[in-house]
């Protein structure tokens, strides 16, 4: 029997696998960060490297006949290499960590993909700490929307919403804006005495931008709970519904783009439709509400799509078949044992 270690990482948590060639899943492990950006590359391949031997240990305890030199193949699907030269600053250490087994560096993004959809066509959404979309076509072709990081865009991202809490108590806090219900939960959040003191905050270590991605769970609560009606509440019902907005943008753009790419490949002709399922995945997700919210905006935005002629067949959003470590140890066992 083959084994192979797949390891998801991004800019909160690294999460590994051990898995069988029979995809049955015989350990998991947890660390930090693996964003080379957030962490730097040392520290981010460290935190692979503890997640792995995490989830080596635990699959050793479930199957006595597994060691880690049983690994046939290493698959890393992490946050920030989806350019050639930051991957190029990450392999060495990843090379380092898997001594003389095969490896295969590829984005989050893609592991995710590999994992909701095992090599099929389809769009997958991320929406945790950060944000972006990624579909695949029949040809292996690949679309990506967002993603660009805290300052330039993962709009509607965790991050994002937290920061648009902020946003909205500073103005609270000096009169810009109306006052808000967020105060108070997002002070004892960061542990803050006054609104003062959120610039410090903002300016603060990895652990502090974790901080402000968990704000996101106070927006979705007040936005859903008791006096979400009220004048106070309104601008957390208000962040939901703008991070709602840009997610479905991200999914359009990406399943735009796949489209119009089909039409070329026929020559406008008669091009085939084209079936695109849309997962969602990312601690956002965990929201019941949220999640409705996000694909019924995603189906109006499927609609417009179809309005403008473009070969769209059936959408659905649809749950994924394994998690995006799995899908990391996939991409290892594609490309060491074919499909």
């Amino acid at each position: 029997m083959d084994y192979f270690v797949g390891i998801d990482g991004g800019g909160s948590e690294t999460r590994a696998v051990v898995v069988s060639d029979t995809l049955e899943v015989l350990g998991r492990g947890l660390a930090g960060a693996s964003n080379h950006f957030i962490a730097g590359a040392d520290a981010a391949a460290a935190n692979c490297e503890l997640a792995a031997r995490a989830a080596m240990d635990a699959a050793a305890r479930m199957n006595p006949d597994f060691s880690p030199p049983d690994v046939s193949a290493w698959g890393f699907g992490l946050a920030g290499v989806r350019r050639s030269q930051d991957a190029a600053l990450v392999l060495p250490y990843l090379e380092e960590l898997c001594h003389d087994r095969p490896l295969v560096l590829d984005t989050d993004a893609a592991a995710a993909h590999q994992g909701a959809f095992n090599g099929e066509v389809g769009i997958t959404l991320t929406a945790g700490t950060g944000a972006i979309a990624l579909g695949i076509d029949g040809e292996g072709e690949r679309f990506y929307s967002d993603g660009w990081g805290p300052i330039l865009g993962d709009e509607g991202s965790g991050y994002w919403m937290g920061l648009e809490a902020l946003k909205a108590v500073c103005r609270a806090a000096d009169g810009r804006g109306p006052k808000t219900r967020l105060t108070a939960p997002v002070l004892n959040a960061l542990s803050v005495s006054k609104p003062a003191m959120l610039v410090h905050v903002v300016h603060g270590e990895q652990e502090r931008r974790e901080q402000i991605a968990h704000l996101a769970r106070i927006v979705l609560d007040m936005a859903g709970g008791e006096g979400q009606n009220s004048s106070e509440a309104q601008t957390a019902a208000e962040i939901r519904e703008r991070a709602v907005n840009h997610l479905g943008i991200t999914v359009a753009s990406v399943a735009r783009a796949l489209l119009v790419r089909s039409q070329e490949r026929a020559g406008y002709s008669s091009p085939p439709v084209v079936d695109l399922p849309v997962a969602l995945r990312g601690g956002l997700f965990n929201d019941d509400f949220f999640r409705a919210s996000v694909g019924y905006g995603i189906g109006e935005r499927m609609i417009e799509l179809k309005r403008d002629f473009l070969p769209l067949g059936a959408w659905r959003v649809v749950k994924p078949q394994f998690d995006a470590s799995v899908g990391a140890a996939l991409l290892a066992l594609r490309q060491v044992g074919g499909e």
